[in-house]
């Protein structure tokens, strides 16, 4: 027997034994092509006698002969196929294509060194932490085949021995969606200047309820250059097309939007490396008629003037989902990394109350941002990785689902652990010399965020009432924070008050408002939350003058409106709150609230058809509320009618 070469021993050294984040499935796959490989590379160093011959990797017979070239045709072109040309086509997002020889053959020595350095195909989650769906990872093995083609020429091959064409995607990395939502203008974005935050409505034309199983942001032809992450939100109400009819310029600005969410248990985001999911059918989420999709895109004006066009597509599921998910987020608003510091650490820890299911897990930093590690400790000492990644990126974002769920039970511990590089090191650092930075949206600040997707096994609203605590604290710790920083910011002392008031510390509420007033006094927010602090006082005349103060500030603000009316029509002046309701739905035509409240007047006061027109309305913003739908039944039976089932 000659020798194996180094070439081959270090084949089959990587065959030996199935990577732990396989499935059994693909265990078997991988020790039944094992055993393959093990037989061709063994044959090709091994005299055998007698007229048979076994063909060695790389087509070579066991004569002696050298190993059969590689060329792109035979066996380049299935590699970049399965795991490069998603991205990098004519159409894809990547800076340049893979997929015709003529593309790939001027970049073989690069491709030969990105896939050895493991770069690319970009995938940052350590093995052996979280067992994921479609890993972009070559094997060895692979990564030597394309070595040995840029080392040896980078030959073509018979063309005939190409892989089936892949059908063109249209710029989607899903393919073609079942509906495509777009800006019917594109957005010009002044070269230079500070961060913009832009959001646009797209407004989705259906005839009935459909569920989605993946959404799609396609960035536009210069939106990839200068979007720095978007978010994708649900407005029922109308509200934000309101808002965008009010601008010359599509879209309207603002960072905190009350009018749009995320679908229940779902984030649907966007930033630079980002691979673009489907979700089972079973977790799927709504989307009904009427229903606005509004694109929140973070930009960073370059020196350059661009026209930014995003497009959503979606794909819908099959049938109607059966489970509901719920987001877990684990977070530090109370970011604060020294200037210089290499390996500042940030830590955030939650106990479940209830037992889970953990779909996926997706992370987001800045560019700070070094490793992240999540793992989580069992109520009998066990823990479980769920995800760790050592080289950070910030143009590599992605959501990763896992190959099965990971089961928690209650009282499992989950932590996650952030760690950022501050200092002149970090060739990412927007800094130079390197400054204190702290928490924000902003490109130049930081975010410690992670998301987990999980299903409740148990108590769902337990779960739910425990993550609003968390979130209360997180954000009263974040808002601490950032008025540390800058104590005359009469926005954040704002927030933090609507904090306070949320987990019932009224006076503390009260102080932040009027810190917040006595620093802008035509701050319409601050008054806005000073009525609802009177109110939890119980004095309703300093309620009804803090409202009354919120709207002459900003006479398009449908909540104040709609609040002062209902105070003024308890203290029994009708006839003006009447005129707050109707200012309220006139600001915000799918303002339910309003349009109920109104309808509930208007039928006392016997106007009865004009009442079932404004409880429709409501309905038709709040279809599941049951108030509304007893009022309308009250309303149709005054008028003779049937009452909706």
């Amino acid at each position: 027997m000659k020798g194996l070469s180094n070439e081959l021993i270090a084949i089959l050294a990587v065959g030996r034994a199935a990577p732990r984040t396989m499935s059994r499935y693909q265990q078997l796959v991988h020790y039944a092509a094992t055993a393959a490989l093990v037989v061709i590379c063994a044959s090709s160093a091994v005299e055998i006698g007698g007229t048979g011959s076994v063909r060695a990797a790389g087509g070579a017979a066991a004569t002696g002969q050298p190993p059969r070239p590689v060329t792109f045709s035979r066996d380049v072109a299935p590699i970049l196929d399965a795991n490069c040309v998603g991205c990098h086509r004519p159409d894809g997002i990547g800076p340049f294509s893979l997929t015709t020889y003529a593309h790939a053959r001027p970049r073989a020595a690069r491709i030969a060194t990105v896939t050895a350095e493991r770069r690319m195909p970009p995938w940052k989650p350590v093995p052996g932490h979280g067992r994921f769906r479609n890993e972009r990872r070559l094997s060895d093995a692979e990564i030597a085949l394309l070595s040995r083609w840029a080392a040896t020429g980078a030959a073509e091959g018979d063309p005939a021995d190409l892989p089936a064409a892949q059908p063109p995607l249209g710029g989607w990395q899903l393919g073609a969606p079942d509906l495509v939502v777009a800006m019917p203008a594109p957005f010009p974005l002044p070269a230079g200047g500070a961060d913009v935050y832009r959001n646009f409505v797209l407004p989705v034309e259906l005839d009935a309820r459909r569920w989605v199983r993946a959404i799609e942001l396609r960035p536009g032809a210069g939106g990839g250059r200068v979007i720095h992450h978007a978010r994708i939100l649900l407005d029922e109400t109308g509200a934000a097309s309101v808002l965008d009819a009010g601008e010359a310029a599509p879209g309207y600005d603002g960072l905190m939007l009350d009018h749009a969410r995320f679908p229940a248990g779902h984030f649907l985001g966007w930033a630079p490396g980002k691979t673009p999911a489907a979700v089972p059918d079973e977790i799927a989420w709504p989307l009904d008629p009427g229903t606005d999709l509004v694109v929140q895109l973070h930009l960073l004006p370059g020196p350059e003037p661009v026209d930014v066009e995003p497009a959503v597509g979606i794909h819908f599921a099959d049938r109607p989902a059966t489970l509901t998910p719920v987001s877990v987020l684990l977070t530090s608003k109370a970011i604060r990394i020294p200037a210089g510091a290499p390996a500042h650490v940030i830590e955030d820890r939650y106990r479940l109350p209830i037992a889970v299911d953990v779909l996926g897990i997706a992370p987001h930093m800045h560019y700070l941002g070094k490793s992240i590690e999540a793992r989580a400790t069992l109520p009998d000492g066990r823990e479980e990785p769920l995800l760790r990644i050592d080289d950070w990126d910030f143009n590599r974002q992605d959501e990763y689902r896992y190959e099965e769920p990971i089961h928690l039970p209650a009282g499992t511990r989950l932590r996650v652990r952030f760690t950022f590089d501050n200092s002149t090191a970090n060739p990412h650092n927007p800094h130079d010399p390197p400054v204190t930075v702290g928490f924000g949206p902003a490109a130049t600040d930081e975010m410690a965020e992670l998301m987990l997707q999980v299903l409740p096994v148990g108590d769902t609203a337990a779960l739910v009432r425990s993550l609003a605590v968390k979130r209360a604290r997180d954000d009263i710790l974040g808002y601490q924070a950032l008025l540390r920083a800058d104590p005359a910011d009469h926005v954040n002392h704002a927030a933090l008050a609507v904090r306070y008031l949320d987990v019932g510390q009224v006076a503390l509420a009260r102080e932040h408002l009027e810190r917040s007033i006595g620093i802008d006094p035509d701050f319409a927010d601050a008054h806005y939350n000073l009525g609802g602090v009177a109110l939890a006082e119980g004095d309703t005349a300093s309620a009804i003058a803090a409202y009354r103060r919120a709207v002459a500030l900003r006479p398009a603000y449908p909540e104040a409106h709609n609040n002062l009316g209902g105070l003024l029509a308890a203290t029994g002046a009708l006839d003006e709150a009447m005129v707050h309701y109707r200012l309220a739905v006139r600001f915000d035509p799918g303002h339910s609230g309003a349009h109920y409240n109104l309808a509930n007047v208007l039928l006392a006061r016997g106007r009865t058809e004009t009442a079932i027109r404004h409880y429709r309305l409501a309905l038709e913003a709040a279809p599941d509320d049951p108030e509304i739908r007893s009022g309308l039944a009250r309303a149709l039976a005054a008028a003779g009618n049937r009452a909706p089932r």
